[in-house]
């Protein structure tokens, strides 16, 4: 028969929260609709080779989009949006092969998806995006009610 110790309680205790935290996290990765809404942050949802580098901006106006998608073609990029979601997804051709045994191969290639949640505030129509540079520029324009306004204070 096992004894109560307090030592045994703490590391249940401790146990159980990290069993909380794990099921919650694998629970937002499958369910990235769960995670979205105002001032989130970017969430993969699916495996890919390599995963582009984004840097996500807002001002007033506007939502920004940068990610670095160095040695991707244009052309091989695809973006798209459903509902409030953008994803980013395509695919880097790998650098050509050289004779003689590789003594570092560090760069990535293969398919890449990248999907980030916006607000709903988000004018996807007027959405422009362009690629220079091996970096991809995404604009989202806020809605109009959606923009910031002043209210006029009257005096008495």
């Amino acid at each position: 028969m096992a004894r109560f110790t307090p030592l045994r309680q703490e590391v249940t205790t401790a146990l159980q929260g990290l069993q909380s935290e794990l099921n919650r996290l694998f629970e937002d990765y499958w369910t990235p609709s769960r995670v979205g809404g105002a001032g989130s942050s970017p969430v993969d949802v699916s495996r890919s080779a390599w995963s582009p580098a984004i840097d996500l901006f807002e001002t007033a106006e506007e939502i920004v989009l940068v990610a670095d998608l160095p040695g991707v073609d244009p052309s091989r990029i695809d973006l798209s949006v459903t509902g409030n979601v953008l994803t980013l997804r395509g695919d880097k051709l790998a650098s050509e092969i050289l004779p003689g045994q590789a003594l570092a191969q560090e760069r990535s290639s293969g398919a890449f998806h990248r999907q980030v949640v916006l607000s709903n505030a988000v004018n996807f129509e007027a959405a422009q995006a362009e690629a220079r540079n091996g970096v991809l520029r995404v604009r989202l324009p806020k809605q109009e009610a959606a923009k910031p306004r002043t209210i006029p204070i009257r005096p008495n």
